[in-house]
């Protein structure tokens, strides 16, 4: 019976994309930074249209959706409810919108293996063998990833850090993760250099690098400009070109190593330390010109986290830290972690 909790039907969004009650980039109602289609709530795509039905008797559901301008092929699937009661049967229903080229031509298949926008646990199947990650996935185009430093000058010892959830607050974001690698307080050789570390981090609030000198080193990096990422083997084939640096750029990190290149794994094996070699929990960021990676893999050595990233469709990819600092926030909860107090981090807002 329509306009009562616990008998009204509705079709709500399911899983796998975009996910239970999640948002669509199909459709809404133009709020939590859905689209205004019509629909009753952002995650709720038709109520049922007569204000009865009966036993025996059938409905029929009534929507729009409108296609993203991004090419790529986007699924949405709808299951029925009655809202405040229960979901009714899944029968597994989804309707599959494909966005051409600008040339008219199909956008190329994914072989990916797949993962839901938001949070997902996953096991990924690789040539390497299969790993579990903890996953934060977002469209590039409704997000703005920002980096971060607890530190607003250089810093060499006795930095200020602090926890994840602290730079998701502050920033009024609503996800998170740690970033590079660091002295932690716990190693006996980081004395007198407790919470600095090595790597040149574009502050995204302060809008300036620091730690500009490490941007002159061997270290890779990727940079953002709203959407638009690029990434560096060498960080010094930035550091040393003055358009490169002049340009406008909203968030860059250097890390080492590489690990993907436009889609492939990046060799660096003679490079790596023993640390890096073993297996553990390995972090990482990745792109792929529509979506952002943050990811967490276990017992994973660095380069077998490069192949995760691979398999889940990311082209462009850099270690993060991992071990006793990892951690991952969203929805108000840390999905790994808290681990160390961090002197950077990488946060996801909405714009």
């Amino acid at each position: 019976m329509s306009g009562r909790l616990g008998q009204v039907a509705y079709l709500g969004t399911w899983g796998p994309e975009p996910g239970q009650d999640q948002i669509s980039p199909l459709g809404g109602d133009g709020t939590a930074g859905s689209l205004a289609t019509g629909w009753p709530r952002y995650n709720r795509i038709a109520v049922q249209p007569a204000p009865y039905v009966g036993p025996g008797q059938v409905a029929w559901f009534q929507f729009t959706i409108q296609a993203p301008l991004t090419p790529g092929y986007y699924r949405l699937y709808l299951r029925p409810l009655i809202e405040g009661a229960t979901w009714l049967e899944d029968f597994g229903v989804f309707w599959l919108v494909t966005v051409l080229n600008p040339d008219g031509s199909a956008p190329p298949p994914s072989g990916a293996v797949y993962s839901p926008l938001g949070y997902s646990n996953l096991s990924v199947p690789t040539s390497r063998g299969t790993f579990n990650v903890h996953l934060i996935k977002e469209r590039l185009a409704d997000v703005t990833v920002r980096t971060l430093t607890a530190n607003s000058t250089d810093c060499t010892s006795d930095c200020p850090a602090k926890p994840l959830a602290q730079y998701v607050a502050e920033n009024g974001a609503y996800a998170g993760m740690n970033g590079t690698y660091l002295c932690p307080p716990d190693y006996p050789a980081c004395a007198g250099k407790v919470n600095s570390y090595d790597y040149a981090i574009y502050n995204s609030n302060l809008r300036r690098w620091i730690n500009r000198p490490a941007l002159i080193g061997q270290n890779s990096l990727l940079t953002f400009n709203g959407s638009a990422t690029a990434i560096y083997r060498r960080s010094f084939v930035y550091g040393q070109n003055a358009s490169l640096v002049n340009a406008p750029i909203t968030a860059g990190i250097t890390m080492f190593p590489l690990l993907l290149q436009g889609g492939a794994v990046v060799d660096s094996e003679f490079e790596q330390t023993a640390v890096q070699m073993t297996r553990g929990t390995k972090g990482s960021i990745g792109v792929d010109g529509t979506y952002v990676y943050l990811a967490i893999v276990s017992n994973a050595t660095v380069t077998e986290s490069a192949y995760v990233l691979q398999a889940l469709g990311a082209r462009d990819a850099l270690n993060l830290d991992g071990g006793g600092t990892s951690a991952m926030y969203i929805g108000g909860a840390y999905r790994v972690g808290p681990g160390r107090l961090l002197p950077n981090a990488i946060v996801l807002t909405k714009p």
